[in-house]
Order: structure tokens, then sequence, then C-alpha cells
């Protein structure tokens, strides 16, 4: 590859106090997000990820595609293939496209035939340098794979090629799709008038869902900074380059007409070391012979010596006989840790027996496992396949494991992602040490272990721009991106620390790039449970107030605001507690992932851009933030998430009145999103109601939670109502309220406890309370006065939770299993819902609205492009050592290159 990037953050300076916001990212089936795991359906996956990554293609002419992508200058001239080779891929590919030596090209030649003809007669028969081989695996699937991909074929080293016609997603270097011919097939469009690289055609559409699904099972399976591919279509093929920004793609060349246009990019590719094919050299794929491997085993093992329960009050007096002063006790990572790898072969640290079978179900066989180095010092981690991964392949592409660090022979959770990488954006680790270095209040936030960027890892295709890209400009929004008319250059060249305003006004001249990221890791000590395992409706409340509390503290102490509250950012951290010379399991809300947090000035003081986009989690963003997206987050957007994550785990999992409609409201609240006249997207009309009225209901009914008994209401709806109405002042709409009491008969004493305290030990049942409220008295909230202040903190948010923690009767078995059908995926309606926005673009297209440019609709099928086709047997020579003499005839090209080609003569004279 071209050189690449410095390991240095860019600018991003815009007048702007919010960074441009990405829909496509907002609206997002990706299960992951809400902690629930669909199966895998490829014609949905896959439609979705073509939605979400729309504007990610930059389309180059093969020669800049050689010169700044494939081949840097310092390496010497661009390497040609021998003789033997060109003359061995010109004979196969003319036999195919010319047979019998006709002048007049072949037509209906199938993709089985073009592929056999590259794979074997071509590739396999020219002799790559470093021993390259391809494989076809058109018809199978990996055993591992849940995708049940099949892509055509790969190139991979000969002692790695696989015989049973299965890809091995773990080894392959390069993937190459096959497809008959035609602009139908063809993922891209190299004559759009708005230069918009990705055709929104149906049939354009799946093919591109097709390559994006192939490179995400590369990237899931290995440790990559970027991937080659090979699409050929017919008598064209198009090369390309991925990363986590976006994908470089060469315009529609013709090989059939100049065979060695394409063997040329296979022999330079051939010609690179792992690193320059696009392999993380932090990452080393264990063999399953060595020791590592081994040890693997052995610590997935169960032991009953050292797996402690987890559930809260559970003893651990066998595990900790010699307890130490009241309260939480460290988990042994934080402590100071060895130097040196640990020695021992067994376990020796006791362990919560769900991060052991955790650590356990990410062996699976065949999954590769890897040795990753983490942090400045290169600490060292073993992992197996991951406990989560993203759905989408551009953006950050987040992959959380169990994993051993092998320092301290301790099970840890580590993730790797890819950052925005900009001037301002710290990293997470940067962030939770800061807020671990408060030793008099501490907070409760994940124990950085090692964390660091790697190896100067950095996205190539955002900081790529050349005279001759064609990349659409899709949110119209100022940017700096540092790498202008093909060169790169340092931020500091642009700005100092204390960015002027007069230097960014110069920064405001170019235009919205990518989204820059560098590789990312970070390894912390605590390993959590999902938050959908509460145990009833008291401890759910309890453990987003912790999370709340937390957040308060992050606020108010530092001035960091999180950003991206989700179901899926707020877990159960199981603690060992020790009181009273007993060791036991206390459960504690902790509030992670905060690489999207920021540093906000609280004096209400202008906010600024630091990075070119934003996402978050769509179904608990705030209805303010959707609604407004050039206004920065606040304090009050968060704390509006904090509200929805719990709706919705109390709609999944508390006893309620809507019995099987759960579903539909879910959906309706959650899954749903609505479309402005000008195109933008509201959230669902279910949620804008129920805070700007304050009710929650479904189809006309009221949504309650109840307790064991039906005709006994739970205090949650109280809570909820309470709770609702902070926002519903901030929506300026005014809610009704009644009240009503419900006695408790003696017998109901078992089933209800009186809260938490502040430690989350359970308070006794008082027989002396004996009412249990159900609704707000209409004066507790009317005398309030000046709601919106309230929040503009967390002070009433917190006194709300702990006087309803504290005060009242909850009872135990207010959790039933998910009232969310199993049969329930919300691919389908977000789907469905997506093809509104692409018939409102047509529209507002054809009225003139500016918005997007017109959806292309699927063209005429075709074997040859109408411009490009070949009309005559080629002539050129395949002995030429002239570069320019050697490229096929690329759509788009110079008149002048085109001419010249013109003159080649004969290949077979």
């Amino acid at each position: 590859m071209a050189d690449r990037p410095p390991p240095t953050p860019l600018v991003y300076a815009s007048s702007a106090q919010s960074s441009p916001s990405k829909i496509g990212s907002w609206i997002s089936a990706d299960p992951g997000k809400l902690g629930d795991p669909l199966k895998h359906n490829a014609p949905l996956d896959r439609k979705l990820a073509v939605w979400d990554n729309m504007n990610r293609s930059m389309l180059v002419d093969l020669d800049v595609f050689e010169d700044e992508v494939l081949w840097s200058q310092d390496k010497g001239p661009f390497p040609e293939p021998t003789e033997r080779a060109k003359r061995i891929a010109t004979e196969a590919v003319q036999s195919l496209f010319y047979p019998d030596g006709s002048a007049t090209p072949a037509n209906n030649i199938s993709e089985d035939a073009i592929a056999q003809m590259i794979v074997r007669k071509v590739i396999n028969r020219v002799g790559l340098p470093n021993k390259h081989k391809a494989a076809l695996s058109q018809s199978m699937t990996c055993l591992t794979d849940g995708s049940l991909s099949k892509v055509d074929a790969a190139i991979y080293s000969e002692d790695r090629l696989p015989a049973d016609g299965r890809p091995d997603w773990t080894n392959m270097r390069l993937f190459i799709e096959f497809k008959k011919g035609g602009t139908r097939h063809d993922p891209f469009d190299d004559d759009a008038a708005d230069g918009q690289a990705e055709s929104w055609a149906e049939s354009r559409k799946k093919v591109r869902g097709q390559l994006l699904s192939y490179m995400h099972d590369v990237f899931l399976y290995q440790h990559r900074s970027g991937l080659y591919s090979l699409f050929i279509n017919g008598p064209e093929f198009r090369a390309m380059r991925w990363d986590r920004s976006g994908v470089l793609a060469t315009r529609a060349t013709n090989y059939a007409q100049d065979p060695v246009s394409l063997l040329r990019v296979l022999w330079a590719f051939a010609l690179f070391d792992l690193v320059e094919q696009g392999s993380d050299p932090t990452a080393i794929l264990l063999s399953p012979h060595s020791a590592e491997y081994k040890r693997m085993d052995l610590w997935a093992k169960e032991n009953k010596a050292l797996d402690m329960p987890h559930m809260p009050n559970s003893d651990l007096s066998q595990f900790f006989p010699h307890t130490a002063a009241s309260g939480a006790r460290d988990p042994p990572q934080a402590r100071s840790a060895p130097t040196t790898q640990f020695k021992a072969i067994q376990p020796t640290t006791p362990v919560f027996e769900f991060v052991r079978k955790k650590f356990r179900e990410s062996l699976v066989s065949d999954w590769p496992r890897y040795k990753l180095f983490v942090g400045p010092d290169g600490r060292e981690f073993l992992v197996g396949k991951p406990d989560f991964h993203s759905k989408s392949m551009f953006g950050r592409g987040t992959r959380g494991y169990v994993a051993l660090d092998l320092r301290t022979g301790e099970l840890v959770w580590l993730k790797d992602s890819w950052r925005p990488f900009y001037v301002g954006v710290e990293p997470e680790g940067n962030y939770l040490a800061t807020m671990a270095a408060d030793l008099k209040d501490r907070l409760v936030v994940p124990t950085v272990i090692a964390h660091g960027d790697v190896g100067g890892q950095c996205t190539f295709a955002s900081t790529f721009t050349s005279p001759k890209t064609s990349r659409r400009d899709t949110q119209g929004g100022p940017v700096c991106d540092v790498r202008m008319a093909g060169t790169k250059r340092r931020y500091e060249e642009y700005v100092s620390a204390d960015t002027t305003d007069a230097v960014e006004d110069q920064l405001l001249t170019t235009k919205q790039g990518l989204c820059h990221l560098v590789h990312y890791r970070i390894a912390v000590a605590e390993i959590c449970l999902p938050l959908d395992e509460f145990q009833c409706g008291a401890q759910l409340l309890k453990l987003i107030e912790n999370c709340i509390a937390t957040h308060r503290d992050a606020y108010e102490k530092f001035g960091l605001l999180h950003r991206d509250i989700s179901t899926g950012n707020i877990l159960i951290l199981p603690r060992v507690f020790q009181k009273n010379g007993k060791a036991t399991v206390n459960w504690h809300g902790l509030l992670t992932d905060w690489e999207l947090a920021k540093y906000v000035p609280r004096d209400n003081s202008r906010q600024r851009v630091q990075q070119s986009e934003r996402t978050g989690t769509w179904p608990f963003m705030s209805v303010g933030y959707i609604q407004n997206p050039e206004w920065p987050v606040v304090v009050a957007d968060d704390l509006e998430s904090f509200f929805h994550v719990m709706l919705y785990q109390s709609v999944r999992y508390l006893r309620h009145s809507l019995g099987s409609m759960a579903t539909d409201f879910v959906k309706s609240y959650f899954d749903t999103f609505q479309l402005r006249n000008d195109g933008t997207q509201l959230c669902s009309n279910t949620k804008i109601r129920t805070v700007n009225i304050g009710k929650l209901e479904h189809g006309g009914d009221l949504l309650e939670f109840f307790t064991r008994k039906d005709e006994v209401l739970s205090p949650i709806n109280d809570f909820f109502q309470e709770w609702l109405a902070l926002f519903v002042e901030r929506y300026r709409t005014a809610s009704e309220l009644g009240e009503s009491d419900v006695s408790l008969e003696s017998e109901d004493e078992d089933g209800f406890f009186a809260g938490y305290d502040d430690d989350g030990n359970e308070i006794p049942f008082d027989p002396r309370v004996a009412t249990l409220k159900v609704r707000i008295i209409a004066t507790e909230l009317q005398d309030q006065v000046s709601l919106p202040e309230k929040l503009r903190d967390h002070t009433a948010t917190l006194d709300l939770f702990r006087r309803y923690r504290t005060t009242l009767m909850w009872p135990r078995m207010d959790k039933v299993g998910d009232q969310v059908s199993k049969e329930y995926d919300p691919r389908p309606h977000v789907i469905a819902a997506r093809s509104q926005v692409e018939s409102a673009l047509v529209q507002a297209s054809t009225e003139g609205s500016g918005l997007l440019k017109k959806p292309r609709l699927d063209p005429e099928a075709s074997i040859h492009r109408d411009a490009g086709a070949p009309s005559a047997r080629p002539s050129g020579s395949s002995a030429s050592s002239n570069r320019g003499a050697s490229r096929g005839l690329c759509r788009g090209a110079s008149s002048s290159r085109r001419t010249a080609r013109a003159h080649r003569t004969n290949p077979r004279s």
C-alpha cells in the first residue's frame, strides 16, 4: 500500500456545536445494541448493511489506485509481471472471451466459466510471487460461519490453501467475487452525474450487500487494518481496498481487452508482506499445538475450588476466609500486577462461575485464537471468539472478548475497536483513568489494566484525496481533511493546540470526509452480566440509579458527559462485598463504553465540534436530540436515555397490563421512526407522545405494572409517572394524574421487601407500612416549579430514585419471562421503514428539494456495458515493459489515455 497516514490526529473544525449526525447509524437493528442475539438472515442483514454503509465509497482510475494505494513511490517502479505470466494470462483470458481467434467477443459467458478461468488458468498457473494461490468456494460455507456466506474465491498463502471447497475466513488474504457481467451486477456507478458511487438500484445494492458481508466475515475472523478484494464482472474488473472508514475502488476496467491490467494488480499484491496486505502484526494467530493455545483450554475448565457463585447474597466465605474491612472488594486485576508473564500452569485465583463459562464458550472448535498486544508496553492477552461484535463493516467495528491476561493469569474484558482520531477526542482509557484518579469519592467505573492505540494503524480511506477521486459529499458540513490534493499534512501545519477562530475559518473551506479512525484496544478488570438478568423491578431501579450516580460524578467532578446511554452500556457488576466478617455477593450497576464521551462546559458556553460524525443507539436517544441533531447533547438528553432504557427493560421483563401486546409496544416505541417532509427522520410517535403527555399507554390502553397479583399495582407505576413528569415539563406539555391506594394483606409479606440500602442490600419488610401507593397525588407535581432546571443536573432524578428505593414496599417476584415474542425480528420492520425513506428521496429529488440525488432504477440486464463492451478483438502488447501500454480500458479515463490504448499492438503477434 502507498505511504500510510501518520499516527497523528486530524483537526475537525466547525462553527456548529454538534457533529453531523449519521442517520443510517441511528436506525440500527444491530442486536448487540440491545443485548439480544438474532439468528443470521443473510438477505435481511445485507439489506441493512447496504443502508448503514451508504456513501462510504470512492472511485479512482486504475493508475491512481496503482500509484497511490498499491505501490508507493519509495518502493521503486511499479512491479511488472514476468513475460511468462503475461503470456499465460493473455492466452487464458482471450481463449474465453475470443474463442478460436474470433474478432468478436463471446456473449453469455457464465459466471462459473469466468471464475474457473481466472482461478485455475490465470492465478494458479502464472506463478504469483511468494507462493500465493487461489481456491474456489462458490457452493460451500465455512462450518463456523453463522451467516453462511459463500464467497466465490480467495487468495491464500500456498501452505494455507483450503482443499475442501469451503472459504477459510481465518487465512484468506484477498477475496474475489465473480458476476456474469452487466451494469445490473455492478455495485458501483462510474457514470453518475452527481458523483455518487453507490447506485440505489436493487440488483446493485444486493451485490454491495454481498461484498459487505464478505468483508465483515474476514474482519471478524481476523485482526486487520485493511483488506484488498477483486470484483470481476464479465469482461471488467474492479480492485478495492477496504478499511473501517470506507472503500477505495477502481473504475471498471476491461481486462478482456487488456489481461495484463488485472495481472498487474495481482502481482503487486502478491509481493506485499502480511502487514502491507492489511494484517495486524499485533495479533498473533495461535497454533493448536502451542502452549498458549493449550493454556486457554486449561483456564476454561470448570473448577469448583475457584468458581464462585454470582447471585446476590451468595456466601463466599470458603473463597475469602480472612475478610478485610467492610465494603466492596477490589478485583484482583486492579491490584498491583507483576511485570513478567504469569508462570503457573493452572488458575489460582477465584473467579465468578459465569466468567469462566463465558471464556469456555469463546473457545469454539475451529474458531481462531489469537494473542493480542495491548498498550505501549505490549501487554499480552489470549482471546477466542468475541462475546460481542458489531454488525457494521464501517465505523468502530467493536469486538469484545473474555480474555486471559498472561501477566496475571486473570480473566478480563478486552475491547478491540476503531476510535475517532481527531484533536480533542480522547481514548476511552484516558476518561476511565481520570475518573479512577478520584481516590476520595471513587467512581465505580471499569478498571483499566492496559490500553492504547494499536501500532499507529489509522484508516487510509479517510485521508485519501486525489484529483481523480469520486466521492460524494453527503453532509455538506465543514471539516478539515488533512490530506488535500493527494498530500498528507500534520495537523500542526494547520492549527496550534489553541485553535483560533481565524484558523478555524480557514479550515471551514474544506468539505466533509469519511470519519478518520485509529485502531484501539483496552483491557479492563470487570466482566459483567447483561442488564436483563436483573431479578426484580426494585433491583432494576437500583442498578440504573448506580449508573446515574456515576454519570453525575463524571459530569460534576470532571465535566465528562457519556452521550451513549443504552441497555447494552448499563451492565450488572457482581462484587465481593465484605461486612461483619462475612464475604457475600453484591450486584452494582456499571456504566460502560465511555468511548463517545466528551468533556463539555458546565457554564452553558458554546461547545466545539471535534469529529466528523456522531452516532448513538437509536432506541434510547432522547426526543430532543433526534428532533434537533444540530444541538449538542446535554445532561437532560442522557437522563432521558436512562428513562428509555428502564422502560425498555420493564416492558420486556416485568409483569404488566399489555400482555401479548408487549411486542407491538416495543416495536412502536423503540423500533419505529417517522419522516418529515424534508426527509429528516424523527423517533416514533409513541415515544414523542409519551414525553409530551406524560402517560405510558399503547393503543389507548394505559400501561400498568403489577406485583404477583394482577389486582395489586407495583410502585414502579408511581416512579415512572413522576420521573416522566420531568421530561413532560421539558417538552412543555402537562399531564393529568390521579391517586389510589391498595392495602397489603399479611400473607403478602414474604412477597415484598422495602427496597435497597445505599450498598445494594435489601431492606427487610416493615409490617408497619401497610399501604402501597400506586398513583402520584396530583399536588405533588403541581407544586413543583421550574422542572427544566431539574434536568440541568442529576439532583432531582437521584432524589426520586432514592425516595422510591427506600420508602416503599417492593415485590420480589414481579419479573417474568421475556414478554416480547421470540419470533419478533426488528429487521423486516426497519427495512420496510427504510424503503419509505428511499421513496421520499425519489419524491424530494423530482420536486427539486436537493435532499439527496434520485436513486437510479435497475438498468436493463446486459452482458457488457454499452460504452465499455469490447466490440472488436483487442490489440496490445503483453511483452511491453511500458507501464501505460499495459493498463486496461478504464471507464472514466482521460481521452488521451484511451487514445494511447487504441494504438496497442496485437498481443499474439
